[in-house]
């Protein structure tokens, strides 16, 4: 296979693999068919790391298998790796699988032979990993990207690889304060690497966004209080006015209750009495005449 670097609007790619057909490209690439992790976006391929393994403990199933795989032919090599891993003598057939299946669009399949590798012995785990990786981030699934590209590099702290393809997968994700902190790190582990200036100039725009969210974020905390300020105070005036409309309403019962009350007493001097109904009889005549 031949890889392609390429960087545009700012942004690290991974690199776009391109088929060969001659057998001595072919056999150039014997020891090691992988993904440079050197972008984000465009067309993902898978790392391929062969094992030192000798010849002698392979499969034929495996020798064949990766003849056809070799050979551009990976949804013929497939059941042949799947006959070698079943062996279980050709640790490396995870690999090729691996790969096979995500040239074939089967990420998922891609997927789950890199987790069963990830449990069998002798295989090379941080290329596992790293492939899993670019096999979810194929998938758009930038978190598990992630989770995957960790476990490569704490297989191998050294590993420039996924670090940089990691600072893509949180990128893509919009986790800006951890893909710089990725971005920094792999200029690190690979100071001469072609896209050095391109990924140093990504990093002052990206530090320069997180600048703008950071201020964008003080002042959506600043808003914030300020509605929630307003609610408490027109919460306050509402309360405030009801209070007042409740002690109004109560004056006016009061005071309806009085002026029923004094419409209830009877105090007209012509319906007063002594106390006596009758006239008063002395049983005398007067003597005065």
């Amino acid at each position: 296979m031949e890889y392609k670097q390429v960087v545009r609007a700012g942004a690290v790619r991974q690199c776009r693999r391109e088929p060969l057909h001659a057998q001595k490209k072919l056999d150039q690439t014997r020891c090691r068919i992988c993904m440079s992790a050197r972008g984000a976006a465009g067309l993902w391929l898978l790392c391929l790391a062969l094992l030192s393994f000798p010849l002698s403990a392979q499969s034929s199933a495996f020798s064949k298998g990766e003849d056809l795989f070799r050979q551009n032919q990976p949804e013929q090599a497939i059941p042949f790796l799947k006959d070698a891993i079943k062996e279980g003598n050709s640790p490396k057939a995870y690999t090729y699988l691996a790969l096979a299946y995500y040239q074939t669009g089967n990420f998922t399949e891609s997927l789950n032979v890199c987790s069963a590798g990830m449990e069998a012995p002798g295989t090379n785990k941080k290329i596992l990993a790293y492939n899993a990786g670019n096999t979810a981030f194929a998938m758009d699934d930038y978190a598990n990207a992630e989770s995957w590209y960790s476990r490569a590099i704490a297989a191998d702290g050294q590993y420039a690889a996924p670090v940089l393809n990691r600072a893509n997968a949180r990128l893509r994700a919009g986790k800006i304060k951890e893909c710089i902190e990725d971005y920094k790190h792999y200029l690190e582990l690979s100071p001469q690497d072609a896209q050095y200036e391109q990924i140093k100039i990504l990093i002052g725009v990206l530090n320069d966004e997180q600048l703008r969210r950071g201020a964008e974020e003080q002042s959506k905390i600043v808003e914030e209080k300020r509605i929630k300020e307003e609610e408490t105070r027109i919460v306050a005036e509402e309360a405030r006015l009801a209070a007042q409309r409740e002690a109004a309403e109560a004056e006016r019962r009061r005071r309806l209750f009085e002026d029923v009350a004094a419409s209830l007493q009877n105090t007209e001097s012509q319906n007063m009495s002594a106390g006596a109904e009758d006239t008063v009889d002395y049983g005398y005549e007067s003597e005065l005449e």
